[in-house]
């Protein structure tokens, strides 16, 4: 006993409990080694559950669903406790240290004893956090905006008197269909869609307001997806669901809401009962429709019709002068052949409108005469009213300056009425059909072509800038120029049978003359009997339900340059395509393929191949073969890039375009330092990468990317190799080059633990859309310290952060405390989307931020009240959007 004595002399304070100290069952000391053993087994449970339920919520959320508070609560309490738990593990070889007596004592006996109660604390609190984290549902879905706000280019013009006395219609309570017909071009959309966004501005007790667009050919089902969608009712097993299954979920949904049904450009009769619709009148609902024939109107027993007429001659002159004020003064008689070619539109606003915008750039009364020369007489004959408006259009088309312009357009026609057609991905189809060069980076002459066909009103632009579509008029004008304008010789050279509700191959009338064949957006599930197609140089499959291609199918095109199967998910396996010996262009994107089709290697003259989102692929280990390879999309696809792929890759001499997904894999490193394919690479993204320091990113590399997603990874820090960010190297000379990614426009993080600060961003100022959700370490955007010292090391020539941002998605960041230390311009603000960010109390905005945008601010009810403001013009000018 004298040695436990002295030894409890020595102890860093008195002790209550010397029986506590020297012995016992309950000897706390005896039971650390235990109890930590236990932590340590326990904490990794509670952070393999924990992981296990992010990834569930991870996929909840994708699909628009809000976490429960209990979820997110216990997430909170795990996050606290874990960190605890690691904190007391990482003292436990000091303490261990302190034992003595066979581990019956302690050298510091209260500070040992109170180390070994609060792990025994610690297991307890573990343990029970262990058994509260099972969730049967841990998502929910959250309410949806009343009205999704159209947005339309057109000037409106002569429809104001119609738009109001239509809303009064609407408030009545006796009308519950409303059918709203007119002529091809006449406005009938735009009106629409001003009655869709009076439903924002105007008092009114609808509860929801959904816009679908109709068109030609509509399955049953292609519109319940899109209610679905927008009532938020859209999961994965949708697809597997009757039409009648989904037409019970949607009429359960909607019987509870006061609703506004709005279609857009319907051509038949439409069975509303088997979409799921229930009756308007049962409480007050709405549905409009548009349509080209009062016929529908008819055949849907509407309660209210309402024409949408051609322009009076005084709001016609205003639509077609809208722009030509300088051009009219340019020339005494200018005027006067105006008005002839205005006459000549017949009052139809997309013919006042397309027309009024070619001839607005003409300032030679030449010029003028010629175009009334070349515009169709109102003597002029034709078969058909819908010819005689095509023959109007036409014009614009002449007016094209460029034969390779003009082929851009006519090719856009190959795609389905109001289908939204990717930007890149149509300039892609531009490069291969040989209308344009395909260029490294953004393709400037492509991104030009665009310019023109929008400006002319021949293609209309997304509101994200990302896609384009055709007026169903223009595309009709596109199609007839298409055929010889009516020449029957020519029918055939062109085959489009888009969004025709096919469920097989149609049969094709004198085969041998076709060239180009879209069969984009059917129903199409067997390929099987041989075309037979001697001259086909385009087949355009994409977007059908293609589970089965034979191997005859393809054996009678000789000439086929480009073949689109895209968007097929159900394709799993592919002929032989050694015979396609002329094929360029091959895109098998989206589809369900595992290998890559038997003799693709063969085909030494492919330039372009997209195997993106094919997450079944597994290997390309032999596409040096495909020598002549010009553009390789791999981005998010199922293949591990290893070293040895990135040596074939770099063995590609002509490649100058690459998407790729950078996994945990062995080829990371190689792949970031290559210069060359960096230079080339369109878009960067890293997932599963796990580094205990900075990421340390090429130059090269962002500057040539146009987008960097890094999702699932573990990194302390994102560094641009080649900028001195270190205090101790400003004494250092600058960085030489102005330092600035003119090409970056999309950056997204997702689920990533260990940064805290994203202060790299100053050098990209061109961003468009900043997506960072589920950064728990998130400190700031931009730190104010850091970007002090990369301005004192680095050639930043006065650059402005997000200059450029549209949209900012900021979710689920218990941590971030700041975007900016100072109010930013913003000039091209379009949305703020935050939710999760508790800490964040303040926005970088002040009253000039943003000047001539409506910015939308999408936030919890609780934060948006706490919110601090720069001042109260601030607070009144953002609040209320």
């Amino acid at each position: 006993m004298g040695g436990c004595a002295s030894l409890a002399i020595s102890c860093d304070g008195p002790v209550n409990n010397l029986t506590s100290c020297l012995g016992g069952d309950q000897n706390p000391f005896r039971n650390l080694v235990d109890h930590l053993e236990t932590l340590e087994i326990t904490v990794r449970q509670l952070e393999a559950r924990r992981d296990d339920l992010l990834k569930r919520i991870k996929v909840e959320e994708d699909k628009g669903l809000s976490r429960f508070s209990e979820v997110e609560e216990w997430l909170s309490e795990v996050e606290t406790t874990v960190r605890e738990a690691h904190d007391l593990l990482l003292q436990s070889d000091d303490e261990m240290d302190k034992l003595c007596c066979g581990k019956y004592c302690s050298k510091r006996c209260i500070s040992s004893y109170s180390y070994s109660k609060e792990v025994a604390k610690k297991v307890k609190q573990v343990e029970k956090l262990i058994s509260r984290g099972v969730f049967d549902e841990v998502a929910q879905r959250g309410s949806i905006p009343k009205v999704e706000e159209r947005i339309f280019h057109q000037k409106i013009v002569g429809q104001e008197a119609l738009v109001e006395s239509t809303w009064g219609v609407i408030k009545e309570g006796g009308v519950g269909l409303l059918g709203v017909y007119g002529t091809g071009g006449v406005g009938k959309t735009t009106f629409l869609s001003q009655i869709n966004n009076k439903f924002l501005t105007e008092s009114n007790d609808f509860d929801v307001v959904i816009w679908v667009v109709v068109s030609r050919n509509p399955t049953v089902k292609r519109i319940q997806e899109e209610i679905g969608k927008r009532l938020e009712l859209y999961d994965e097993g949708w697809e597997r669901k009757t039409e009648t299954e989904i037409a019970s979920i949607i009429k359960r949904s909607l019987e509870k809401k006061k609703y506004v049904l709005l279609l857009d450009d319907m051509w038949a009769k439409l069975d509303l009962a088997s979409i799921g619709i229930p009756d308007p009148k049962r409480n007050g609902s709405k549905i409009a429709f548009t349509t080209r024939s009062n016929d529908v109107c008819g055949s849907m027993g509407v309660d209210e019709e309402i024409e949408v007429k051609l322009l009076m001659w005084e709001d016609a002159w205003d639509l077609f002068t809208r722009n030509m004020k300088e051009t009219l003064e340019s020339h005494g008689d200018i005027p006067n052949v105006a008005q002839r070619i205005a006459i000549k539109c017949h009052g139809l606003p997309l013919a006042l409108t397309v027309i009024g915008e070619a001839m607005a750039r003409k300032n030679s009364i030449e010029e003028w005469r010629a175009a009334l020369g070349d515009l169709p007489s109102s003597a002029a004959k034709f078969a058909r009213v819908e010819d005689e408006i095509l023959s109007i259009l036409k014009f614009s088309y002449d007016d094209l300056k460029s034969e390779t312009t003009k082929s851009c357009f006519l090719f856009c026609a190959l795609f389905p009425e109001d289908y939204e057609i990717g930007k890149d991905d149509l300039i892609e189809h531009w490069v291969s059909q040989g209308f344009i060069l395909g260029s490294k980076g953004i393709n400037y002459p492509g991104y030009a072509i665009l310019g023109t066909l929008i400006r002319a009103h021949l293609l209309k632009e997304s509101e994200s800038k990302e896609h384009v579509q055709m007026h169903d008029v223009v595309r009709d004008m596109a199609l007839w120029i298409s055929s010889g304008c009516g020449d029957q010789q020519q029918e055939n050279v062109l085959v489009v049978k888009a969004n025709a509700q096919l469920r097989e191959i149609p049969e094709i009338e004198n085969r041998k003359t076709v060239r180009k064949m879209s069969l984009i957006y059917n129903q199409i599930e067997e390929a099987c009997e041989s075309l037979r197609c001697p001259k086909l140089e385009t087949l355009l499959l994409r977007d059908n339900r293609l589970r089965n291609i034979s191997s005859d199918f393809l054996s009678h095109v000789p000439l086929l340059a480009v073949l689109d199967l895209s968007l097929n998910p159900n394709l799993i396996g592919l002929p032989n395509l050694s015979k396609l010996v002329h094929l360029q262009h091959l895109n098998l994107s989206c589809t369900g393929i595992t290998s890559l089709p038997t003799g693709l290697y063969a085909v030494r003259k492919l330039l372009y191949l997209n195997l993106e989102h094919t997450y079944m692929l597994k290997s390309i280990d032999e596409i040096a073969y495909l020598s002549n390879l010009r553009v390789l999309r791999l981005y998010a696809s199922g293949i591990d890039i290893s070293d040895r792929l990135v040596e074939r890759i770099q063995s590609l001499k002509y490649l100058y375009l690459l998407t790729i997904t950078l996994r945990n894999s062995s080829g990371v490193q190689s792949f970031l330092q290559d210069k060359r394919i960096t230079s080339y690479n369109e878009g960067l993204t890293l997932e599963e990468q796990s580094l205990n320091n900075s990421l340390k990113v090429p130059l090269a590399t962002i500057s040539s990317s146009r987008f960097l997603e890094i999702q699932d990874s573990h990194i302390q820090k994102i560094e641009i190799e080649g900028v001195i960010s270190n205090e101790s190297e400003i004494v250092r000379p600058r960085v030489q080059s102005y330092v600035c990614f003119t090409n970056l426009r999309k950056v997204r993080l997702d689920h990533c633990t260990g940064l805290k600060e994203l202060t790299w961003l100053v050098f990209a100022p061109h961003v468009a859309t900043l997506y960072v959700v589920w950064l728990p370490d998130l400190e700031y955007i931009i730190n104010k310290a850091e970007e002090a010292v990369l301005r004192r090391t680095c050639d930043l020539g006065g650059v402005i952060p997000f200059r450029e941002l549209e949209f900012l998605t900021l979710k689920n960041l218990g941590n971030l405390k700041s975007i900016y230390w100072e109010p930013l311009l913003f000039g091209k603000l379009k949305e703020i989307d935050v939710k999760d960010c508790p800490e964040l109390t303040k926005l970088p905005l002040d009253s000039k931020s943003a000047l001539k945008q409506n910015v939308v601010i999408k936030a919890e009810e609780d934060w948006l009240k706490g919110l601090q403001w720069e001042d109260e013009a601030t607070k009144e000018r953002f609040l209320p959007n």
